[in-house]
């Protein structure tokens, strides 16, 4: 068995959105489990001095939406580089991914439904209503649950220690992938990661 990848990431970085199902191939083709752990990326830009993307120089968004649109090119996944609803709060939907990796349910599909709504539907995923919708389309079996979970203070507790782990390890934005002591950054990063499990 693999080493299992320990993926830190915000549910509303286009990055994420890029990368993940290229994260999922390489894992699935390696027999890796993915340790998914959305975090509060505010408080991680905040822990390093960094200057959260919607607040960066035009110059520096401008060449953020040409990347993202360069790489959703290659990806071959549609995107909106300026979403209706970016940036907005992600908390009740990373603890709603949170809440079904606990179940033993698949995080991946929810992880990717909230990403697709943000940078492919021009979906608001801060809005209660739209999360336990977009949860029943993922997980329809097990919605209710997941939903009662994520506004527990178990749930809450996790989202707070995946912050507070990824500021400890040095995470310095989204998605990081961290696997046998290894730190990955950027969804550009894959192929490494691919390479480092010796995946093709």
């Amino acid at each position: 068995m693999a080493a299992p990848i320990d993926y830190y990431y915000a549910l509303v970085s286009g990055f994420a959105y890029l990368g993940e199902p290229e994260l999922r191939r390489i894992a699935t083709a390696a027999g890796a489990r993915i340790r998914y752990k959305p975090v509060d990326i505010g408080r991680v830009f905040a822990a390093i001095d960094t200057v959260a993307p919607a607040r960066q120089s035009p110059a520096r968004r401008a060449w953020r939406d040409s990347e993202l649109a360069r790489w959703a090119k290659v990806r071959g996944m549609p995107i909106s580089v300026a979403p209706k609803f970016w940036p907005v709060p992600a908390g009740l939907a990373s603890r709603a991914v949170i809440a079904a990796q606990e179940m033993g349910r698949d995080p991946g599909t929810l992880s990717s439904r909230f990403l697709r709504a943000v940078w492919r539907d021009d979906l608001d995923i801060s809005d209660t209503e739209t999360v336990r919708r977009l949860v029943a389309e993922a997980d329809a079996d097990a919605a209710g649950r997941i939903l009662e979970a994520a506004v527990g203070d178990a749930t809450a507790a996790i989202f707070e220690a995946n912050t507070a782990e990824a500021i400890d390890k040095g995470v310095i934005g989204s998605p990081t992938f961290i696997v046998d002591g290894e730190m990955l950054f950027g969804q550009d990063r894959l192929s490494f990661l691919a390479e480092k499990l010796g995946v093709a």
